[in-house]
């Protein structure tokens, strides 16, 4: 008896969880951010375009396959703040990290995608597996340094928790709070807020 319980319940929170999943889809997402970056230099002009090339770290490098399908993503996202792609004679470097986590309601860590990649990089961890819905906490570190001297000039990171599991649309979401602030920057927290919808993504004032 209580087996079959367990097995109606479990069906219920499947379907929620499907109906949430749904709905997203179709509807305007609101995905809040925790930001907060730097600047380390008043020389940076207001607006770009601001050219640079990707710096890959060796775990990156190792997985180049997955760090093109994350750069690929991140490009349109990083063009809205003037940053364009150069990799012949880029003004800046930009070393770009990005991974999701998967955690249940009470916060036991039991999976994690890491190394800046979408989809790989995959590994179990202990954890509750019961039904307590599942949330993913979504992670993004940028730093931006000047291709001739190595210095840092911007650095921003951004995280995001929530019940969205489609990593290839709340990602760059959670990359476009990472660079609202750029290129003044913005050291103290704040909550960064975008709508996320099928027509695309738009910051809140």
């Amino acid at each position: 008896m209580r087996a079959r319980h367990g097995l109606r319940v479990f069906r219920l929170c499947m379907l929620v969880f499907l109906g949430l999943a749904l709905a997203g889809c179709g509807t305007t997402r609101l995905i809040d951010s925790q930001v907060r970056s730097f600047t380390t230099t008043a020389d940076l002009p207001a607006e770009g375009p601001f050219s640079f090339r990707f710096e890959r770290l060796p775990s990156q490098q190792a997985d180049a396959q997955a760090q093109d399908r994350l750069e690929e993503m991140a490009l349109p996202v990083l063009a809205q703040k003037g940053l364009v792609p150069d990799a012949l004679v880029p003004r800046f470097t930009l070393e770009l990290r990005m991974a999701v986590d998967v955690i249940n309601q009470s916060g036991s860590f039991h999976a994690h995608w890491g190394f800046g990649t979408i989809g790989s990089g995959l590994w179990s961890q202990p954890g509750s597996m019961g039904l307590e819905p599942t949330r993913y906490r979504y992670s993004v570190h940028l730093l931006l340094r000047d291709a001739a001297s190595k210095a840092v000039v911007f650095e921003s990171t951004a995280a995001h928790e929530g019940p969205w599991s489609d990593r290839a649309a709340v990602l760059p979401a959670v990359l476009l709070a990472a660079v609202q602030d750029f290129p003044q920057g913005s050291d103290k927290v704040r909550r960064v807020l975008i709508d996320l919808s099928p027509s695309g993504m738009q910051p809140r004032p």
